[in-house]
């Protein structure tokens, strides 16, 4: 399962999101190796409300919302073990 997405956004530069430990983590211009994102939220609050920092395309949209869902499913224990594997 992706947790990860970068596409361009209008200005030729690239935005991205990340879903980890139970919040998307919204990124502008993550080649700049800063090392931090700019926002985060809830997946329950990306599932409810949509993308509140950044506006991914649709395409990654849908898939960002599948992985979320999926991740909302697991049980707690099984979501913790996933992200002691990475």
């Amino acid at each position: 399962m992706n947790t990860s997405w970068m596409w361009p956004n209008s200005a030729g530069g690239v935005e991205g999101a990340v879903i980890e430990e139970g919040k998307v983590r919204w990124f502008d211009e993550p080649g700049c190796a800063c090392g931090s994102n700019d926002s985060e939220q809830t997946i329950a609050d990306f599932l409810e409300k949509g993308p509140r920092f950044l506006q991914p395309p649709q395409d990654v949209l849908t898939e960002m919302q599948a992985t979320a869902q999926a991740l909302l499913k697991k049980p707690p224990r099984e979501r913790r073990n996933r992200l002691i594997l990475y």
